[in-house]
């Protein structure tokens, strides 16, 4: 996908937490570039590949301002024992997310297929899937024009993907966590068991009741097993390098990045971070030696987007 000419983008967090890890702060720089640039810019590319948008990121402490000349403007780090830290969370950069938004994408063209829905029957922007991060319905941060403290945009309307198989319910895609699209997908496979020599074949894999499966190929079965390959295969006994759980490690978030704002440390810090399919979440703590003047005031964000390229 060609880079938008406006990649610039601008953020304010909420309040975040003096004594935990505050992570609402979720950032959609697709939809956000969209609204910038006036026109659509997508998760993946016209076959479910995910986007992956590397950007400059800038977290600055958030500048209060006052409402009098009495009621002074104020920096959060005015507080000489402040330490701001902030944690940039992404979905991994994975064989699993990838084709995960492949298998979703195809699910999903077969899935109007089935019901006779025509592609020129569809939104102009329905082409491709729209992720959430973590959450169905998710919520993100909106960003600002204009400078000072800035104005946040109108927006238009962004609509997330859903899938839906036979009588079931709606199907909201997002990327992290039980019931995220990498669960869904390994849900969707034949699975390893633990004891890969083992004659069991009690883990329920691939699970009959999975989205993907169903919209994909409600007959699809697993080829019945032939016991003398099976026989050769266990002279070299393995066990899987990973959890076998699927909606274990694979579905999780990653840290990016952590940023470190405080008094004495710095006021301004850019990290250059690969966020996969756009969409990031910041989980963002305020700690004091002591008991702190500014407990919840939040941070700054700057992004710039420097290139797109597949995953």
């Amino acid at each position: 996908m060609k880079l938008p000419t406006q990649t610039k983008l601008v953020y304010d967090s909420g309040n975040i937490s003096s004594y935990t890890f505050e992570a609402g702060s979720k950032v959609n720089i697709v939809r956000d570039l969209a609204a910038t640039n006036r026109h659509n810019v997508t998760h993946t590319n016209g076959k479910g590949v995910p986007y992956v948008y590397r950007c400059a990121v800038t977290v600055q402490p958030l500048v209060t301002v006052g409402s009098s000349s009495s009621d002074y403007a104020n920096v959060s780090t005015d507080d000489a024992n402040q330490l701001k830290v902030v944690d940039v969370v992404t979905a991994p950069n994975s064989w699993v997310l990838r084709n995960a938004s492949v298998k979703a994408h195809a699910a999903r063209e077969n899935m109007f297929k089935q019901q006779g829905v025509r592609k020129k029957e569809r939104g102009a922007y329905s082409k491709t899937i729209r992720y959430a991060f973590a959450a169905s319905p998710d919520t993100f941060l909106t960003p600002k024009h204009g400078g000072g403290t800035g104005t946040a945009y109108s927006m238009g309307t962004w609509d997330y993907t859903a899938l839906k198989a036979d009588d079931g319910d709606l199907n909201h895609m997002y990327l992290i966590g039980d019931g995220g699209i990498g669960s869904l997908y390994l849900d969707s496979r034949k699975q390893i068991d633990a004891d890969s020599n083992s004659d069991s074949d009690d883990t329920n894999q691939p699970v009959d009741s999975n989205i993907f499966r169903q919209l994909l190929s409600p007959t699809l079965g697993i080829s019945a097993k032939d016991d003398d390959v099976v026989a050769l295969a266990r002279d070299e006994q393995d066990n899987p390098p990973y959890q076998l759980d699927n909606d274990g490690d694979a579905t999780e978030s990653v840290s990016a990045h952590r940023f470190f704002l405080g008094h004495g440390t710095s006021y301004t810090q850019t990290a250059i971070i690969d966020v996969p399919f756009g969409l990031m979440q910041f989980k963002a703590l305020n700690a004091y030696k002591d008991a702190g003047a500014n407990l919840t005031d939040g941070f700054h964000v700057r992004i710039e987007v420097l290139g797109i390229y597949e995953m």
